[in-house]
């Protein structure tokens, strides 16, 4: 197990208050699948942000805060079928001005109302991640909107994409099944954008707006199981959230995502593991990675 982290967190003041270890907003889920979005948020508790609001449908509310009586949830319309309705995007505007930094996608589905939330976020100030339905969202946009959007976003306001393989192929055009072209193009939209991606598999690679690619040494094929990769989102959102530049904050997110799976693995058994596993060793994984 590899237990050296790319970097390390500061040890936490005496005097801290949860003020001071941000703030993070997870927007996703949808009638059927909303413990993908509660996943994501229980993991950034566990990576120590100081407030973190879940984002979802009206009526998956109840349900995502049954999970954790620590997630604050906050509702947006939906439509019938228990999905982010049209009428989100205009109720989201408050609702981000309390975070400091967004993670969006996790059981989000692809719906039109999905769309617009993603266009939304695309155009918002703070630091975000793009997982799961909010990347497959990206090309449904008008032509290369979503590239115009990234390209606009600045530094400060840094976009991270954390793709599968399938989910990338279906931005790139470059088959899943062609690791080595699928990490070109990552890193190509990295260069061309200004954005981070987070190459999932095995091992995990990131690539970055003109820096080397960075490959992951923690993690295991146990943690190939529905989930994982919502937990991966809350962490990075979480670092974010506390302030960690981008490619600090995504490097140490997928090592500290990596050796939870390792530990969980050592509980559990490559086979038995679960993304709850996974969330569940996160505080553990995090002691690990701070001084």
């Amino acid at each position: 197990m590899q237990t050296e982290p790319p970097l390390y967190l500061p040890p936490r003041s005496t005097t801290a208050h949860k003020g001071e270890f941000g703030r993070a907003m997870l927007i996703g889920g949808s009638r059927g699948m909303s413990g993908s979005i509660a996943l994501s948020a229980m993991s950034a508790l566990r990576v120590g942000s100081g407030l973190v609001t879940a984002v979802v449908p009206d009526r998956c509310l109840e349900t995502v805060a049954s999970f954790d009586p620590c997630i604050m949830t906050r509702p947006l319309p939906d439509n019938p079928e228990g999905r982010f309705a049209l009428e989100a995007t205009a109720a989201l505007g408050s609702i981000l001005t309390t975070a400091s930094a967004v993670g969006c996608g996790p059981g989000m589905t692809t719906g039109t109302g999905s769309i617009r939330l993603v266009e939304r976020l695309l155009q918002c100030p703070q630091p975000c991640v793009l997982d799961a339905d909010a990347i497959n969202a990206l090309p449904s946009l008008d032509g290369t909107q979503w590239q115009e959007l990234a390209k606009d976003r600045g530094s400060s306001a840094c976009l991270i994409l954390t793709p599968h393989a399938g989910e990338l192929a279906r931005l790139t055009g470059i088959s899943a099944n062609d690791r080595n072209r699928q990490i070109s193009a990552a890193s190509r939209l990295a260069d061309e954008l200004g954005v981070y991606v987070v190459v999932k598999g095995g091992p995990t690679e990131i690539v970055g707006p003109g820096v080397s690619s960075w490959k992951n040494t923690t993690g295991n094929p146990g943690m190939a199981t529905a989930g994982s990769g919502d937990v991966l989102t809350g962490v990075i959102s979480a670092l974010l959230a506390q302030g960690i530049p981008a490619w600090d904050a995504t490097r140490l997110g997928v090592w500290v995502h990596g050796l939870a799976g390792d530990l969980a693995s050592q509980q559990h058994g490559q086979a038995g593991i679960t993304a709850l596993d996974i969330c569940s060793c996160v505080p553990k994984a995090i002691a690990a990675g701070t001084n």
